[in-house]
């Protein structure tokens, strides 16, 4: 894993991406992730019997078990080269402090060697429970594409083969392709962002994890 020195978050991302990917600006007000609260996938995460939208590093266990098995320890955040492992805010009450992904920040770039996941000294993050990080949603009435304009941008920086494919040049999602990575909301052009990532509804809990202790 390349060091990133003195690179920017953003300069780094994009020297990972395609070329031609469209960021937000910089001074921009950062565009929050939009989850779904009343129907369909919604957030594991659970804090005095709330739900939160937490999407949370790859390899993460089952939420109730995430939560008994994470310390808190940093190690993941540390060891993130891209900084996109961060920490879920203090409204998340009893998941506060602990780590998330935040794809309006820095999508998780899915690095091949998991770093985050050789970090943790608990069985918070394991390479048995590797899979997707949560899905992506098209809202077809906020995509340019769809509403008659011409972008593909979603298409173009999507690093999962097969997860966004264009119909007319209108893109669709592929759930079954996709990682949850984020790169599509992060990188949606859109003035009200036309990518929502879903916190995955449930993950799994090897035999012998946190939910077993």
């Amino acid at each position: 894993m390349s060091d990133p020195g003195n690179i920017s978050r953003r300069q780094l991302l994009r020297g990972r991406l395609p070329k031609g990917i469209v960021p937000p600006p910089e001074n921009a007000a950062p565009t929050r992730p939009l989850v779904a609260t009343s129907s369909g996938p919604v957030a594991s995460g659970r804090a005095g019997g709330r739900v939160f939208p937490v999407v949370r590093p790859p390899g993460a266990v089952d939420e109730p078990a995430f939560l008994k098995g994470c310390t808190k320890c940093d190690q993941c955040v540390e060891a993130c080269p891209h900084d996109a492992v961060t920490h879920a805010p203090i409204r998340f009450r009893g998941a506060a402090g602990t780590p998330m992904i935040d794809p309006a920040q820095s999508p998780c770039l899915m690095c091949s060697d998991y770093p985050c996941i050789s970090a943790c000294p608990e069985d918070a993050l394991m390479l048995e429970v590797l899979g997707p990080i949560a899905s992506a949603r098209l809202l077809d009435y906020n995509c340019l594409a769809h509403q008659g304009s011409f972008c593909t941008v979603c298409h173009e920086q999507c690093p999962a083969p097969g997860a966004i494919t264009l119909d007319q040049g209108r893109p669709t999602v592929h759930l079954d392709h996709c990682t949850g990575c984020g790169v599509c909301h992060y990188a949606c052009p859109a003035p009200t962002n036309a990518i929502a990532i879903m916190p995955l509804e449930r993950r799994p809990t090897p035999k012998g994890g946190p939910d077993d202790v």
